[in-house]
């Protein structure tokens, strides 16, 4: 089948908050036993985000993890990350599409590692053709496109990942144990702030227009986005405070920050978003951002709210947080929780969870309060728990199942400072109910070129 007729593979429209149904002719998963012992892997992307997979598969896969395919539309960049020299006889292709069409019968599992706005295109192309999928955070860069990829995964049976390496690691299942230990007491607020971006965002001048390399083949960089003339200022990495391509401070760091106190507390959806930002313009999303979530009560727990500040912004006083502590310049990228009966920190993966003050943490410890570790820990990073449990025939950790609904939450911070409003969100509906007008941004904002998707129709998704 050619590469435009494969479009016809998810049958039937993708309309808006629809279901793309697979096609029968995709190929089955192949997982654990099936695979005798040999995961064949293909990194999209790999001069960027994908180096790391690169060499989490190549160098620590005990064997077990065999990469097959390389996709990069730069063949500057990926080169110079050094991939193609140390594996020169990794297949190497400019176009998804036509990778997973010659190589279909090869391929195992496919790790996404581009720009967000090509998050749901290539990551569709690959669960329509029966491939366990990877995807870097924020997983994808629309709420809707969220919803559809975890519904298509289901579908289709396959394996999936978001690379957000703190949910893999130990620090939010501390926080936890500590939470349902009583150590920290009801929650009430959390405070998380990061000094990003450090690429350009706000309200700047549209980049003038410049050649194309010969290197870059910008109509497979664009893919889905509608055409934007190119300057070298937006690749390989500034597209992120870009709005057709990426989610800006909170889509970079939010699925890393966020993720401590969603999967400790079982925060779920916020029932109201808020926010304010600096100047952005039809470009670029506001260099920096204040943005509060209001978690109504679940269970046992009762409300919680979380406070997120980005471009250097951060609270200027926390209840039961020393000023001194607060004010250390140290301390620029952290997590804050306060309970009723102490506070904790941490780092941006949830690393170094810490009661403060110390000498609260010194007490607690000397006196055994501390409980043992009681959830499973797991010893590798995202990439590998992903390939490993494909090899198993377990479900990844930060499996589509978790990381939808999670990355939602942190998009929808977008979505009110894109609508400049507070916005009460209703996840069944799918609506702001308060503000209906800016249902809009649960999707993209332009039409998707169908020739980069899947399925028969295109969506205004």
């Amino acid at each position: 089948m050619d590469i435009i007729s494969r479009r016809n593979f998810l049958k039937g429209a993708a309309a808006l908050g629809g279901m793309a149904m697979l096609p029968a002719c995709a190929s089955k998963p192949k997982v654990g036993a099936d695979l005798n012992g040999k995961l064949n892997v293909a990194v999209v992307g790999v001069g960027g985000r994908g180096s790391a997979a690169v060499k989490e598969f190549g160098t620590k896969g005990g064997g077990r993890i065999n990469l097959i395919a390389f996709c990069d539309v730069d063949d500057a960049t990926a080169a110079a990350s050094g991939n193609y020299k140390k594996y020169p006889n990794v297949a190497r292709f400019k176009d998804y599409r036509v990778m997973l069409d010659k190589m279909d019968s090869q391929i195992d599992a496919v790790a996404v590692c581009t720009p967000d706005h090509m998050h749901y295109p290539i990551a569709m192309w690959a669960i329509a053709k029966g491939k366990h999928v990877y995807l870097e955070k924020p997983l994808c860069r629309t709420i809707w496109e969220c919803r559809e990829i975890q519904k298509a995964a289901k579908e289709a049976g396959v394996l999936t990942q978001m690379g957000n390496q703190g949910h893999t690691f130990d620090g939010w299942r501390t926080i936890k144990e500590w939470y349902d230990a009583g150590i920290l007491g009801d929650i009430k607020e959390v405070y998380q702030w990061t000094s990003r971006p450090f690429w350009p965002q706000g309200n700047l001048p549209v980049p003038q227009e410049q050649p194309v390399p010969n290197t870059l083949d910008y109509h497979l960089w664009l893919g889905v986005a509608p055409y934007q003339p190119y300057n070298k200022i937006m690749l390989p990495f500034n597209w992120r405070g870009m709005k057709n391509f990426g989610t800006g401070n909170i889509g970079d760091m939010g699925c890393h920050y966020m993720d401590v106190p969603y999967s400790a507390f079982d925060l779920g959806y916020p029932s109201l978003v808020s926010s304010a930002a600096s100047a952005d313009n039809d470009m670029y999303w506001p260099h920096d951002a204040s943005i509060v979530y209001d978690f109504p009560a679940k269970g046992k727990r009762g409300p919680v709210k979380l406070y997120w500040y980005d471009g250097g912004r951060k609270p200027k006083h926390i209840d039961g947080v020393d000023q001194a502590w607060l004010d250390n310049p140290q301390n620029k990228e952290c997590t804050v929780i306060v309970g009723t009966k102490n506070i904790a920190t941490c780092g941006t993966y949830g690393d170094k969870p810490m009661i403060i003050p110390r000498a609260k943490m010194v007490e607690l410890k000397k006196s055994n309060a501390l409980p043992a570790p009681s959830m499973q820990r797991y010893t590798e990073g995202p990439h590998l728990n992903w390939a490993f449990s494909i090899l198993d025939g377990k479900q990844p950790v930060s499996n589509f199942d978790y990381a939808a609904p999670f990355a939602q939450v942190a998009l929808l911070g977008m979505a009110s400072i894109a609508a400049r409003s507070p916005l009460a969100f209703d996840p069944v509906a799918f609506t702001f109910t308060n503000n209906p007008s800016a249902d809009k941004y649960l999707s993209s904002l332009y039409e998707y070129k169908k020739e980069f998707l899947p399925y028969a129709k295109n969506a205004n998704a």
